[in-house]
């Protein structure tokens, strides 16, 4: 290869390069002004190296009477500075649009004037120059015209004197424009960092003030040497450092297009981009190969190198396609794995999601992964509420406060009806008379993605604009569109395991409520003298709504024996029955008589509960030297007094229901019990249980059970009516709590027959 082909290659190859990736940018998304300005900003930039290869080839190939670098068409390279002022509107729009606000927009283009003037200067030299000299030159006349025209020709000579300094020293001049052009531009891309908050766009930002600084640095030491320090650079040095300056600031832009999707540019023109360029140098390879086979190869070959020359190039074409093609796979496995390619951001999603259950946590990863890879300025959630049954916007970092929405808001409405990802623009018919809609518009929002299952909407995401002016790509839509279903998925496994901690942390309070009714429970019957007792409770939940007790009065030395039953089940019958539990401990501490103790109970539950909440409650006292059974029944079941004689007692006397109605009177009595007589205690649990036929067990046959089985001790007698009971009604715990207490009084006891009453 000879050295004026090197050169040209030298010269061309930057400047082609800066125009197609011109092109392709300019291309990839006409409707963005950030895009326009970098496409016009790299077009000027590649004028100057293709300008300097036409200006080579035409040098060498003229023989005119006047250099080349002298001619009109010789200077047209110096449009390549337009480069400058298009960087600093390019600053102006990047990281942060700052001429959004600006008013006077035209007054932009006064930005370009020094690099016209430069132009037109250098281009019309000769022609301004006779043109102010004929001007300046004008003959001395006298009276109103010498007046006129005296002025005139001084002000022509002075602006001769001015072009002709500006075109001596315009190295000096509009280099230092330049040079002010890029400072300020850095100045302005450095100063819009500090309101990104985006990380992807915060790695462009840096990356682009990089392939400034190092452009600058190469412009600064040409203009530095050649300006300041009167130092006259060859003409090969300064041209190689302006040509490094372009290529570095192009490959570095080139690199945060390609790695860190700069300007947004779609996957599919990055990766057409970077195929043509490299297709481009293979098939400029093998051009010079195939022109120098003959050349490289007869040094090895002698006089059969032109038919080795044959030979090598059919080889040549023979293995370019499979080259073209692992090329073309490179290139592709080599998006695949950059953090920006949407197969790469999905199987990343998809990792991170699919065991997090933390609905927060999951909600900061959707909205990190859609700023970070769509470059989304906000993300607002409005999500459905299990708590309340409604939808709410949850608060974010500009958007403070907690909205619940309305149902029946339009907007909603409007949103249910999607399945894809929509501009909010298009919703406008949803928008009169709605809430909703409001919100949004003040949120500014430009995007809607609903989150839906196979029957529900399970909310939606609200998306602003995207930042630094970017648009949203049909590439988005489809990315949002996955990661919509992947967002449903997650976010219905982490409510279900919220659930199922809600449900776990009950279940625990549960048993700590358990826990507690069995420690108000007695651990065991209390033992006696005259009688046995023994005392069983079967909740049907976790926690019951029976209550049974066994209280020693310190006053007049009885025994009493307590057995209730609250209304309803589980949690709330527990609290109450825990509350009668305490009110009975106390009114039998203060001595009082059993009417005067049921009096006070239903006066403070009836005004501590609703009417519907009440106990039913039986207590009674046994004298254990007497052998009387002092009792009053609260609408408790009746007792079961079974004597040995086979008479059967009910104990009856009382009054209504704990709790029902204030101030109720209460009436008690009492009962003499003879050796071997049984008193059957229970609850409605027991006497309604419920065979699959709709049957009850009911209390006539609890008597006859108890009454036939009278012999037998307390313990296995209570045993029999559960045999019996889960013969009838096998469930298991059973559907209504069960609470049972025998007493039956020893046969042997004789102290009763000895006292009297």
């Amino acid at each position: 290869m000879n050295l004026e082909l090197l050169k040209t290659l030298v010269y061309f190859l930057p400047g082609g390069f800066l125009i197609f990736l011109a092109i392709t940018i300019t291309r990839d998304n006409f409707t963005s002004r950030l895009n326009r300005v970098t496409g016009a900003m790299l077009f000027f930039a590649g004028i100057g190296p293709i300008a300097m290869v036409l200006g080579y080839m035409i040098e060498q190939s003229s023989s005119g009477e006047v250099p080349f670098n002298q001619t009109t068409l010789y200077n047209l390279y110096l449009i390549w500075e337009f480069f400058f002022p298009t960087l600093l509107v390019f600053s102006w729009l990047f990281p942060v649009d700052r001429l959004r606000a600006f008013k006077h927009s035209r007054l932009l283009y006064l930005i370009f004037l020094p690099q016209l003037m430069h132009l037109v200067i250098v281009i019309f030299f000769g022609n301004i120059n006779n043109l102010l000299s004929s001007l300046g030159t004008t003959d001395s006349s006298s009276g109103f015209t010498g007046i006129i025209l005296k002025p005139l020709s001084e002000l022509f000579s002075y602006l001769l004197l001015l072009v002709g300094f500006i075109r001596t020293y315009e190295d000096v001049i509009f280099g230092g424009i330049n040079l002010f052009y890029v400072l300020i531009a850095i100045y302005f891309v450095e100063s819009g960092k500090k309101y990104l908050t985006n990380p992807r766009l915060l790695t462009q930002t840096r990356v682009v003030i990089w392939a400034i600084r190092l452009g600058l640095g190469l412009l600064v030491i040409v203009y530095l040497g050649t300006a300041i320090f009167s130092y006259e650079f060859p003409k090969s040095i300064s041209t190689t450092l302006l040509l490094s300056a372009l290529l570095i600031g192009g490959g570095i832009f080139t690199y945060a297009i390609i790695r860190h999707q700069f300007l947004d540019v779609q996957l599919f023109f990055r990766q057409s981009f970077i195929y043509t360029l490299i297709s481009a140098l293979l098939v400029g390879l093998y051009i010079i190969l195939g022109v120098q086979s003959k050349k490289i190869l007869t040094p090895l070959f002698g006089d059969k190198a032109e038919i080795v020359s044959y030979v090598f190039i059919i080889f040549l074409l023979l293995i370019f396609q499979p080259i073209s093609n692992w090329i073309d796979n490179f290139i592709r496995s080599m998006f695949m794995h950059t953090r920006t390619d949407y197969r790469n951001i999905i199987e990343r999603f998809s990792r991170q999601v699919i065991s997090m259950f933390d609905p927060g946590l999951l909600r900061q990863t959707i909205e990190e992964t859609l700023k970070t890879a769509l470059l989304v300025e906000r993300v607002y959630f409005v999500l459905y509420d299990d708590r309340i049954g409604e939808y709410a916007l949850l608060p974010s970092e500009d958007y403070a406060k907690r909205k619940v929405i309305d149902r029946e808001d339009l907007m909603l409405r409007g949103i249910n009806l999607l399945n894809v990802p929509t501009y909010f623009d298009s919703l406008s018919d949803y928008r009169d008379n709605s809430a909703l809609g409001e919100i949004l518009d003040e949120l500014k929002v430009k995007l809607i993605l609903p989150m839906k299952d196979a029957e529900h909407l399970l909310g939606f995401l609200a998306l602003t604009a995207k930042v630094a002016g970017y648009r949203y790509s049909a590439e988005d839509f489809n990315l949002l569109g996955v990661l919509s279903n992947q967002m449903v998925t997650a976010l219905t496994n982490a409510r279900l395991y919220v659930e199922s901690l809600e449900k776990l942390r009950l279940e625990e309070e549960l048993n700590m409520a358990r826990q507690i009714q069995l420690d108000l429970l007695p651990s065991c019957p209390p033992k006696m003298a005259c009688a046995a007792i023994s005392a069983q409770s079967m909740p049907s939940r976790t926690v019951g709504g029976d209550f049974y007790d066994f209280i020693p009065s310190k006053v007049n030395r009885r025994m009493g024996i307590v057995i209730a039953d609250a209304s309803g089940k589980g949690m709330p019958a527990a609290l109450m029955i825990a509350q009668v539990h305490a009110m009975i401990h106390s009114e039998v501490n203060n001595g009082n008589s059993i009417a005067t103790m049921l009096e006070n109970m239903n006066n403070q539950v009836a005004q501590s509960t609703s009417p519907e909440k009440y106990v039913t409650l039986f207590y009674g006292e046994l004298d254990e030297e007497t052998g009387l059974f002092h009792f009053a029944n609260a609408g408790h079941n009746y007792p079961i007094l079974a004597r040995t004689n086979g008479e059967v007692v009910l104990l009856e006397t009382g009054g209504p229901l704990i709790g029902a109605f204030q101030n109720m009177h209460y009436e008690s009595s009492s009962i003499r019990l003879q050796p071997g007589d049984v008193l059957f205690f229970f609850t409605d649990g027991l006497s309604e249980a419920m065979n699959d036929n709709g049957e009850e067990y009911s209390e006539e046959r609890i008597r006859k059970l108890v009454l036939n089985n009278r012999d037998r001790d307390p313990q296995t007698l209570m045993e029999m009516v559960l045999e019996d009971v889960r013969k009838f009604d096998p469930h298991i715990p059973p559907q209504d709590d069960t609470t049972m207490i025998t007493m039956k009084i020893m046969k042997d006891y004789t102290v009763f027959n000895e006292r009297q009453i």
